[in-house]
């Protein structure tokens, strides 16, 4: 069984339990008394000052030792090995984590319950993991995200007192996720559709420029309408002056890219390169007039 197979199994086996002694508990004459449904869904409403203050200076500790372990914790998080060859300790950078975890958990608890503290220590980091690919900027953004998702919660909740106001955090907190998950100028939906469709729309133009170069004739109704589009093709489907330049151009670049595959000087290049660039824009004209010499010569 896989790791997130097992953690799935065993959290939804036991969130089942829980639900079954808390109904339990419950119908019991004492079962109030215990304090379960504050405990697991929170009870902000009922918050005094001094619970504020106390969660805000354990915020802040918890803020501050995150700010010195920063470095090492970010170096663990990206290469273990590495860490470990710069002398981080890290059974100590490990347990440091989870205790920071653990207080962060205890001071959500009044505020959203346990339930949902498990929400919100994962939801703003995943949301701000979809806005930005720096690790430097994750951290405090995810801050963010879960401080606005604070307020506007506790903002929504005093207009409708009858609602549980942790569950809201959590919504609003879940409605900046939806947000960056469509919109996030790099990893949003919408983002990676552009993208694809700018990939594809690169695939038909080189691909119908290789066939044409070669002489064939290019059927495929999507290709002809981006050719005739970039005014590379006659309606009639024979190539115009541009579309000749063009289709000499692409099959020049196919031929360099199948020498450069065979040298494995060039590996690491290819490893970065898509495949569908001009070569241009990667190599001088000298450079490019070198592998031109060396294509003719292994001819």
């Amino acid at each position: 069984m896989t790791e997130d197979a097992a953690i799935g199994a065993v959290l939804s086996s036991f969130f089942g339990l829980g639900v079954v002694m808390l109904t339990l508990i419950q119908n019991m004459s004492a079962g109030q008394q215990a304090g379960l449904d504050h405990l697991l869904l929170g009870s902000t409403a009922a918050m005094l000052r001094e619970d504020a203050q106390i969660i805000a200076m354990g915020g802040a500790l918890v803020l501050c030792v995150a700010l010195l372990l920063h470095r090492p914790m970010m170096i663990t998080a990206f290469d273990e090995n590495f860490a470990q060859s710069l002398g981080v300790n890290l059974r100590f950078i490990d347990g440091a984590a989870m205790a920071l975890i653990l207080a962060v958990t205890v001071i959500g608890l009044k505020i959203v319950g346990l339930i949902l503290i498990v929400a919100l220590l994962i939801i703003p980091s995943v949301t701000a993991r979809l806005i930005s690919n720096r690790a430097n900027h994750i951290t405090p953004l995810a801050g963010v995200i879960g401080g606005v998702s604070g307020v506007v919660g506790a903002g929504i909740s005093s207009l409708a007192p009858d609602l549980p106001t942790g569950a809201i955090i959590v919504l609003v907190s879940g409605g900046f996720f939806l947000l960056a998950l469509f919109f996030a100028p790099a990893r949003g939906i919408l983002a990676s559709a552009a993208r694809a469709r700018t990939f594809q729309r690169r695939v038909h133009r080189r691909q119908g420029l290789l066939a044409l170069a070669q002489g064939y004739h290019v059927h495929e109704p999507y290709t002809r309408k981006l050719l005739q589009h970039d005014g590379h093709l006659r309606a009639d489907g024979v190539l115009t002056a541009r579309g000749e330049d063009a289709a000499k151009a692409a099959l020049r670049d196919e031929m360099r890219l199948a020498y450069l595959r065979r040298n494995p000087d060039y590996s690491e290049f290819l490893s970065r390169h898509d495949g569908l660039s001009d070569l241009s824009r990667s190599f001088t004209r000298d450079e490019l007039h070198h592998i031109d010499q060396a294509m003719e010569t292994a001819s």
